[in-house]
């Protein structure tokens, strides 16, 4: 009896899971804003996004610290995932996470959104979420 009921509670943990999370279900309008953390357990670093209306983005890690704008593209494809296009516009080019000083001024970042959770994303290099990073923006506040 207690196989039959450890089975039953192990398919269901395995069907939850494997539903994804419905993107539509994160309004961007309405709660993308506010401060957001990406933890890198390789390099032992968090860097931290702060969102604030209209579109600006303030970000820092270690001793990097840069601004910018950004945007959340919302593909209408429910095959592909959202994208994070961040436009660097000024840089203080010190040393982030990756521990050598690099000058991002002017970079164009795009990154997809694999949505988790409404406040929980994993970053992708591509639009179908395939290839992801193995890191995750986590809403903060």
């Amino acid at each position: 009896m207690f196989k039959k009921i450890s089975c039953l509670a192990l398919a269901s943990v395995c069907a939850f899971s494997a539903q994804a999370f419905d993107k539509t279900q994160m309004d961007l309008q309405k709660n993308f804003w506010g401060t957001w953390s990406v933890y890198n357990a390789q390099t032992k670093c968090t860097e931290t996004y702060q969102f604030t209306q209209p579109a600006q983005v303030a970000y820092s890690a270690k001793q990097k610290k840069m601004t910018g704008e950004f945007s959340v593209i919302r593909t209408q494809d429910p095959n592909q995932i959202d994208v994070f296009a961040m436009s660097v516009g000024a840089d203080n080019k010190k040393a982030g996470c990756g521990n050598q000083a690099t000058d991002y001024s002017k970079a164009q970042i795009r990154l997809g959104l694999k949505w988790i959770s409404a406040k929980t994303a994993e970053l992708c290099s591509d639009l179908e979420g395939k290839k992801c990073l193995g890191l995750y923006f986590i809403k903060q506040k």
